[in-house]
């Protein structure tokens, strides 16, 4: 390979990663924003304690999401991607999964949310309906597009389910009816309808035929590998607002989850990078020692050096911020920004490390760090959160994602080391550019 073509191969690859990296931060500036509004609008809507109910339901449908549609979306990706697996069957067989896993989860949320979250059956019922169903089905859709057609195609689609969002709480804001019923009504309604639409009308545009089936034993074992490590994401990083709610800490929650709002503001670029390159990690690499190391430790120092200078800012501008984003009772959410700031470099860096495993195939332990970290951190929310509400799930958060950090990276690092080895004694290197 001259040296013109090598130039060339380096600059399609980085303009690919540019061009998505863009669309992430687009899909993921757009999402930022809508929080923001919504969050502006449902302080003026909803008193603290109503907030934190709210707070708390998204805690756990977070969880059920992760587990119903989250993963099974990056599993259809990696069994197209990576696997090379037929795009319009594994679509209805993934996408049939998703389905039944969330109305599974739907009814698991509706008989038992109530119990442990101040919304009432309704409620719950439109937000199970809106989030798992609606947005779970786009959201696989989505993922079918991007294996097919792209990274910024599939983007397209997910920035209709922000928009709608934003219409919803606007329009409900501006005629004074904003509520929890009336907002997830508005969810439901209208992200069952653009699900339909992707499948009635969109999709069959593209070339792919939505069918329902029954999911393979293949489809079950591949998605679990992804929901499970995510699912127990999720509940790291959303339980402790789900406990605090469980525990009647109300305001509690609804203070800390407006600081979350803030610290947001931080977290969202950083992760748009890493949204865009982790399918980036899917295709299988043979022969080249170190090369998922190598993706891992640039894309995590970039993150890591970044996340510092946002810390920095946020902690610099904290009395700007405060002043913007918080009204009235909730004022005093500024108060725990501080403590959630470190937070911020940890999470930016977790999923380098990670996809660095799923890129040298060892996607089981990938899930096992991910319940063990899981583990660890709901033992210190049940521990710490009823004696220390917002502090206590503060110090365990922060202590979890050390935890999980230094196990990626130690796992990761050892990992490649083996596989190099293996491919040196197979004898069969293959120059990579780097």
């Amino acid at each position: 390979m001259n040296l013109a073509t090598q130039v060339r191969k380096l600059w399609s690859a980085f303009d690919g990663l540019a061009g998505d990296t863009l669309w992430s931060i687009a899909h993921d500036g757009s999402t930022l924003l809508t929080a923001l509004i919504s969050f502006s609008l449902l302080q003026r809507s909803l008193e603290v304690s109503q907030y934190g109910s709210y707070v708390a339901a998204y805690g756990m449908l977070g969880t059920l999401g992760a587990l119903s549609f989250s993963g099974v979306g990056l599993a259809l990706l990696q069994r197209i991607i990576g696997e090379r697996d037929d795009a319009q069957v594994s679509l209805n067989s993934f996408l049939s999964l998703s389905m039944l896993l969330g109305a599974a989860g739907g009814v698991v949320a509706v008989m038992f949310g109530p119990r442990f979250v101040e919304l009432n059956q309704l409620e719950i019922f439109l937000l199970v309906i809106g989030e798992l169903l609606g947005a779970g089905v786009i959201f696989v859709l989505a993922m079918g597009v991007q294996a097919s057609f792209g990274f910024a195609a599939a983007t397209r689609l997910k920035l209709g389910v922000i928009y709608i969002r934003l219409v919803s709480v606007v329009v409900l804001f501006a005629v004074g009816g904003l509520s929890v019923l009336t907002l997830a009504a508005s969810f439901c309604f209208l992200f069952l309808s653009y699900a339909l639409y992707l499948m009635l009308v969109h999709l069959p545009k593209s070339g792919y035929r939505v069918d329902f089936c029954r999911p393979g034993r293949e489809t079950t074992d591949a998605s679990l590998m992804f929901s499970v490590p995510m699912g127990a994401s999720r509940l790291q990083t959303d339980g402790d607002k789900f406990l605090l709610g469980a525990f009647g800490f109300l305001d509690a929650a609804g203070l800390y989850g407006a600081a979350y709002r803030v610290i947001m503001i931080g977290i969202t670029p950083l992760m748009a990078l890493d949204t865009a390159a982790f399918q980036r990690y899917l295709p299988k690499v043979e022969g080249q020692p170190g090369v998922h190391w190598r993706r891992a430790k640039t894309l995590g120092t970039l993150t890591f050096v970044a996340s510092l200078f946002v810390v920095g800012g946020i902690y610099l501008f904290l009395p700007l911020f405060e002043w913007a984003l918080l009204t009235g009772d909730y004022k005093e959410a500024g108060s725990l920004v501080p403590w959630l700031l470190v937070i911020i470099p940890l999470i930016a860096t977790i999923n380098a490390p990670m996809n660095g495993l799923l890129g040298l195939g060892l996607v089981r332990v990938r899930m096992f760090i991910y319940l063990g970290s899981a583990a660890l951190s709901l033992a210190l929310y049940l521990i710490l959160i009823p004696f220390y509400d917002w502090r206590g799930a503060a110090v365990a958060t922060i202590i979890s994602e050390v935890v999980l950090s230094v196990v990626a990276w130690t796992v990761l690092w050892k990992a490649q080391q083996a596989a190099d080895k293996e491919i040196k004694a197979q004898g069969e290197v293959i120059p990579a550019i780097s």
